[in-house]
């Protein structure tokens, strides 16, 4: 794998998560202003399946976050276990934990995101959430 080019996408699955934080949280009043950058980094015909299991395009994702600027104050997005498990020419698919974790409530989940790199600029084309079931106590 072309090391240049994972590590580009890396960076963009941190960027993006750091932005959707400034979203949720509007954080100093930022959260309206990280939603332009945010959504340039989805391709026109991004999709994504949700932890519901539910098909959403771009349109519903920008619809998502623009109704969710400050809806979730004080949480924290955290990234472990990012590795590139797919690369073919300039597009590359990253698997990675994602964890929310807000007040006393902490959900993870497992994403596969495929991104395309052209030069310096970052499109996600397509994102597969699917959520860590936590064992409860018999």
């Amino acid at each position: 794998m072309n090391n240049n080019l994972v590590e580009q996408a890396r960076h963009s699955i941190h960027r993006v998560h750091e932005l959707i934080q400034q979203v949720f949280t509007d954080a100093d009043g930022t959260g309206e202003a990280a939603l332009e950058p945010l959504m340039a980094v989805f391709a026109e015909h991004f999709s994504m399946v949700t932890t519901s299991a539910v098909v959403i395009g771009r349109e519903q994702v920008e619809q998502l976050f623009s109704g969710a600027v400050g809806a979730r104050k004080g949480l924290e997005i955290v990234i472990e276990d990012l590795h590139a498990v797919w690369q073919e020419g300039n597009t590359v698919a990253l698997r990675y934990k994602e964890t929310h974790r807000l007040d006393e409530l902490e959900t993870s989940r497992v994403s596969v995101a495929i991104v395309r790199l052209h030069h310096h600029d970052v499109q996600w084309l397509y994102l597969h959430e699917t959520p860590i079931s936590v064992e409860q106590p018999a």
